[in-house]
């Protein structure tokens, strides 16, 4: 069930797994700070509404670089609340983008970002087999 749809990114459910599936889109080479604040608060509501135990996020066309102060912000705004909803396994489908990749490592290795579990994956297949697991 699809849950957000913008420019930059789609939101989808899937309740029999419990999994919260996203995509970022090739258009978050034009965002601004704000829009990425936004579409991550978006994330937020939508793990808040349906309270997944996984997240599926597909980063592959992922641009945006994310700043240290964003990081931050991600880190003491975002996580606790990706936490309050019961996350407990993030997968994250790696971003083709180098330095888009990196900042995006470097947001889920702070602080707040250690306390649910996080692997990278190539594709979203072994990301799926890896959430799905017991």
């Amino acid at each position: 069930m699809e849950l957000y749809k913008s420019k930059y990114q789609v939101i989808e459910y899937n309740e029999n797994d419990r999994m919260l599936r996203k995509a970022w889109t090739t258009q978050t080479e034009l965002m601004s700070e704000e829009d990425f604040k936004s579409e991550v608060l978006k994330i937020a509501e939508c793990l808040e509404s349906v309270k997944p135990y996984r997240m599926c996020d597909n980063t592959q066309n992922f641009t945006f670089p994310i700043s240290p102060e964003l990081q931050t912000w991600v880190n003491t705004q975002i996580f606790p609340r990706f936490i309050a909803a019961g996350l407990i396994r993030y997968a994250l489908i790696v971003s083709e983008e180098f330095i888009a990749q990196i900042s995006i490592e470097q947001t889920m290795e702070e602080g707040e970002g250690r306390k649910f579990t996080v692997q990278y994956f190539n594709s979203e297949e072994s990301a799926k087999v890896w959430l799905l697991r017991r």
